[in-house]
């Protein structure tokens, strides 16, 4: 009996050394003081943080988007704290090698879709497709081993140095002023007594009637006589000023061009993003012509309602954030296959609303500016004829598949364009009602991009790409100035003849030129010669 109770208080004592030995682990070494809390959580901030700074800002030229971000960290966050929930055993030992090995954890999930490229560009250097796989796999392993040995003070003081300087860089870039040029002088513009009320609609990837004939097999010509019979000059022969999105809505908006021939710099940035933002150019010169703008925001990036905004329209956060974030992960697949994108469900949200909200009752005298950028019938192609989902492809970028799928996507594409006809009709109807002198601007930001592929100059990309690219959907209501309209004016001119037809101003044309952008984010800007 005495021999067992000798084994027991020996294996309590072994337990208690050992309890001891992990305490003082986290507690720091040679009887130092517990160091502050903040310093080992500061890594796990980092890493919580960077998925949202990073994949908002990859391969996009325009600003921070501060809900989307927040958001996302809120999900990113919710990760965390359950990873380490479970890693410190609710928190009670071992709580440095926990946060340790959360901050990789996290970083590994949120950071997969980097670690995948890196995989297949060591698979395409080595010519062994099975390290596409392995690589990320590896890396993610070696990480986590690291991180299992961080009890020791400099790993970890090291990723403290990294976490102090992701958490700095992310309230530096979210705290960066953009610094708003001056708008083009349009003179001193008061709204005129019974100003109308005005709608600028940017319909996403929409292409010319005659393009969509030849290549597409499908007569738009309804929707556009539709469109004359309330009052609508069509430009038949329209080009975009650009071939991106980007370049081609912020020069709407900055009612002249924001990229000149050559590289994408950073003041052609900053006044792209002051125009998408509301600081300079339309937004400003209609306020000051004493209107309210209301400003819809979607799923794409660079879309957000700037302060200067009167009313902002923003849909479903919560389901960008959750797509966005999910295209993050290791199960992107997943959600590509179970979860509808947001740029097609959020823009039908949008488009459905949009007479609602330009039929609204003035808040006051002040006349209205509507702006809507809607990212239809951009690909994917989630939609068939009647607005229902249909899921035929999620795809985003055309030019993956073969020749055949192609096609398939063409016919899904015209699909689309149906639904988005007759949505923008029904809008326009209950529009025009309520405000029969109202003005209209609608065009599309580029065309279809079902052979394209993004990181080729013009002169290497095939000339069905470039003509499709570049022939857009235009047209324009702009009750007493149908003299000023010319059937192939680009957007940036047409804007000018509305600001001058509304406001009494009296900007000059500036030249009509079409400019292709070789890549999304810092690629070469070359003007173009383009047959009409």
């Amino acid at each position: 009996m005495s021999t067992r109770l000798l084994s027991r208080l020996k294996a309590a004592t072994e337990i208690s050394e050992d309890t001891t030995m992990s305490t003082t682990s986290d507690t720091g070494h040679d009887g130092e003081s517990t160091r502050p809390l903040i310093l080992w959580i500061l890594p796990l901030v980092g890493a919580t943080l960077i998925p949202g700074l990073v994949w908002t800002q990859v391969n996009q030229p325009y600003a921070l988007h501060p809900g989307l971000v927040l958001t996302m960290t809120g999900f990113a966050a919710i990760f965390a704290g359950i990873a380490l929930a479970l890693l410190s055993s609710g928190f009670r030992r071992r709580l440095r090698w926990a946060l340790g090995l959360t901050t990789v954890v996290v970083l590994v999930a949120f950071q997969w879709r980097g670690l995948a490229e890196i995989g297949a560009a060591v698979a395409g250097v080595v010519g062994l497709p099975v390290l596409s796989d392995l690589t990320p796999v590896t890396i993610a392993g070696l990480l986590l081993w690291v991180a299992s040995r961080l009890a020791d003070e400099w790993p970890f003081a090291a990723l403290t140095g990294i976490g102090v300087l992701a958490v700095v860089g992310v309230l530096g870039i979210g705290a960066l002023a953009i610094v708003a040029p001056a708008p083009p002088d349009i003179g001193t513009v008061t709204a005129r007594p019974g100003s109308p009320d005005v709608l600028l609609l940017v319909l996403d990837g929409y292409a010319r009637g005659d393009w969509l004939d030849e290549v597409y097999g499908y007569d738009n010509s309804p929707f556009l006589e539709e469109l004359e019979a309330r009052g609508f000059a069509v430009a038949y022969d329209a080009t975009p000023n650009y071939s991106y999105t980007y370049a081609s809505l912020s020069t709407i908006l900055n009612l002249d061009y924001v990229f000149l021939p050559g590289g994408i710099d950073e003041p052609g940035r900053e006044l792209m993003r002051a125009a998408l933002t509301g600081a300079t150019g339309m937004i400003p010169a209609f306020q000051q012509g004493g209107y309210e703008v209301t400003y819809f925001e979607n799923a794409w990036g660079g879309s957000q309602c700037g302060s200067a905004i009167d009313r902002c329209i923003r849909h479903n956060l919560v389901s960008r954030s959750l797509w966005t974030i999910g295209q993050m992960t290791i199960l992107a697949p997943v959600v590509n296959a179970v979860v509808m994108n947001p740029f097609t469900t959020v823009s039908l949200g949008q488009l459905q609303s949009l007479g609602e909200v330009i039929s609204e009752p003035r808040s006051g005298e002040r006349p209205r500016l509507t702006i809507a950028h809607v990212v239809l019938p951009h690909s994917p192609m989630l939609l068939d004829a009647n607005c229902e989902f249909n899921r035929v492809d999620i795809q985003r970028v055309w030019g993956l598949g073969s020749e055949a799928l192609q096609t398939a996507r063409r016919a899904n594409y015209v699909g689309q364009l149906e639904c988005v006809n007759q949505v923008v009709l029904d809008a326009l109807d209950v529009f025009l009602e309520r405000y029969p002198t109202g003005v209209v601007m609608i065009t599309s930001d580029h065309g279809p991009a079902s052979t394209l592929l993004e990181d080729l100059p013009v002169d290497e990309q095939l000339d069905f790409t470039v003509q499709e690219r570049m022939k857009i959907l235009s047209a324009y209501r702009m009750p007493g100035c149908e003299s000023t309209f010319r059937p192939d004016l680009t957007p940036v001119n047409g804007v000018r003849l509305l600001v001058n037809c509304v406001l009494g101003a009296d900007l000059a044309p500036v030249m009509d030129v079409n400019n292709w952008i070789s890549s999304n984010s810092e690629g070469e800007v070359e003007e173009m010669s383009l047959t009409r």
